[in-house]
């Protein structure tokens, strides 16, 4: 380019957990640090998510009594993963893992806790019932001041008195404020200050999970002297002389030309809404529903495309998954939600398919769970299938968008995404499936609820099982017969939650060409960057653990191999 409207010296493109990341370890490693989000808000998916990390040997892990030798994480992964193992990439995410998470906690204001949820596969070799995850810890908004609008809020579905973020642990005590003199407290601690919040700020300024987490790495963003533009979109990226020397951004003022001497970080999000492309890559697994960010369109990847970079093809799957419910409003508006564990690992319900059969473990990771429905969907209709509870699941549980303990049944049953009948026949028949393959699942799931051992699928033999499974029903914590009429079905789907094809890079998140040679001064992390763990789920934050740490080794190899300037 012969003209550039600025001059930095490393460009960031998306303002997730992995493209925060970047701008600040550039910042704090003396370089001028632009950050550009195309939509008004800021955070992407992260602040949208549960803001887990996955990244064994960090801090917060090690302070929690959690130390353990290097070998036992090899050994879990390299089983997880199989033959796409990519030993380079995984040895760089490994030992960089704690650097990174150590400079946060040092140098910014982000501060994580762990959290003792197990691997999603704990029982398998090198599988961990700690857990090697970690989230960042409640953050107060009111720190940010104005920039507090910038932050994207969670969705309204997990908000409760007018934006009030709710832990999961927190929810039995406000479900039974007055089951105790400790509820009531703990309750009034949570209400009563953000009912204060509310007097001055559009929603609570308590925030948890991933907004925290984007909240935490907004202000130190800011304190750091990241530069932040909103409404600001990658175009292209302007490769000369071999070297990726700026990129071509839309804003409110028109289209600029920025240089970035040091290099730019691709973080965009991924392809989720990319449809065409998502079409195309995805043949195996078609899908209506993302819970990624509307945003995530594509755009590093088809820039970076642009410029002949390489997209990274071998994995396991080409996404995340979780199963979905759909709610249709008045409107025409759908309300997805995602049954993670809250419902399915739960004693008392299962899931059919077409055929009025179960087909899988239904309390297994939600990843797990929508792979088992496209395996089943080969050979009987699968998608959708059927959560299938009693009454008293319902009111002890919830299902869905549905609360437990007082739940108010009728709307949901009117919008057709609660189906109830007097009978399991009469269920089979509201929702299309066999009733005699229902009956008989039902029927040899209460036999097996007897002895406390579920002969098909061995629903409640694993630590994860167990720990999503409700402690106070034995002998099996995620058994319960189904028995008590009226009857109830929700309809699951797949959906998204991040897809996982993306660029080849090289172990410090420099981009690759079709050749395996890097573009110079090109970087993608998060999901714009083929996944360390190659398609696979191995525990809670296996996506945000990897996205911040790649980020961090493309800033710092981004200052390290950065032109001199003449």
């Amino acid at each position: 380019m012969s003209t550039w409207d600025e001059e930095i010296d490393l460009l960031v493109l998306g303002s997730g957990a992995a493209g925060m990341s970047a701008a600040i370890t550039g910042a704090h490693a003396g370089l001028k640090v632009m950050l550009c989000e195309k939509t008004e808000l800021l955070g992407g998916t992260s602040a949208t998510s549960g803001g887990s990390l996955w990244v064994p040997g960090a801090g917060p892990i090690v302070r929690n009594g959690r130390n353990e030798p290097i070998d036992t994480v090899w050994a879990y992964l390299r089983g997880e993963i199989g033959d796409r193992f990519d030993e380079p990439l995984m040895r760089a995410f490994l030992e960089a893992g704690p650097q990174a998470i150590g400079f946060l906690e040092e140098k910014t204001d982000v501060r994580f806790q762990h959290v003792p949820n197990p691997d999603y596969h704990a029982d398998a070799p090198g599988g961990s019932g700690y857990g090697r995850a970690m989230t960042a810890e409640p953050f107060d908004a009111r720190e940010l001041g104005e920039a507090f609008a910038l932050l994207r809020p969670p969705r309204p579905i997990y908000l409760v008195l007018g934006g009030m973020m709710v832990g999961r642990r927190e929810v039995p005590v406000l479900l039974k404020p007055f089951a105790s003199w400790s509820a009531f407290k703990r309750t009034m601690s949570i209400v009563v200050p953000h009912l204060l919040a509310r007097l001055r700020y559009p929603r609570g300024t308590r925030l948890l999970i991933g907004n925290a987490l984007i909240g935490r790495f907004l202000l130190s963003a800011i304190k750091a002297g990241v530069v932040i533009r909103t409404q600001a979109g990658l175009v292209a990226l302007i490769r000369e002389d071999g070297r990726v020397q700026g990129a071509l951004i839309d804003t409110p003022q028109g289209r600029r030309a920025i240089w970035a001497r040091a290099g730019v970080v691709l973080a965009t999000g991924g392809i989720a809404h990319d449809l065409a492309v998502r079409e195309a890559l995805m043949p195996r697994h078609p899908h209506a529903h993302s819970l990624a960010f509307e945003g995530n369109t594509g755009d590093g990847v088809r820039a970076a495309r642009a410029v002949g970079a390489a997209l990274d093809l071998d994995l396991d799957s080409p996404a995340y998954w979780s199963p979905a419910s759909t709610l249709k409003r008045p409107d025409g508006s759908e309300t997805v939600w995602i049954h993670g564990h809250m419902d399915r690992g739960k004693p008392g319900l299962i899931a059919v398919n077409s055929a009025g059969r179960r087909f899988t473990n239904e309390a297994d990771s939600y990843h797990d769970f929508v792979l088992a429905m496209y395996r089943s969907h080969q050979t009987v209709p699968s998608i959708p299938a059927w959560l299938i509870c009693d009454h008293r699941f319902i009111r002890a549980y919830g299902i869905g968008l549905i609360r437990p303990h007082y739940p108010r049944l009728e709307p949901y049953v009117r919008a057709g995404y609660l189906h109830r009948a007097d009978s399991l026949e009469a269920l089979a028949q509201s929702i299309g499936v066999d009733a005699t393959g229902l009956g008989e699942s039902v029927a040899q799931h209460n036999r097996d609820c007897e002895r406390g051992v579920d002969t098909a699928f061995g629903r409640g033999s694993n630590q994860l099982n167990r720990f999503n499974g409700d402690p106070q029903i034995g002998p099996n914590p995620n058994l319960a017969p189904i028995v008590r009429a009226p009857f109830y079905a929700v309809a699951v789907r797949p959906c998204s939650i991040g897809t996982t094809v993306g660029l080849k890079t090289d172990v410090d998140a420099n981009v690759l060409d079709e050749q395996g040679r890097a573009i110079a001064g090109l970087y993608a992390c998060g999901n714009d960057m083929g996944p360390v763990m190659r398609g696979t789920y191995p525990g809670p934050g296996i996506t945000l653990g990897p996205a911040v740490v790649f980020a961090w080794r493309a800033a710092h190899h981004a200052r390290a191999n950065a032109p001199v300037q003449s």
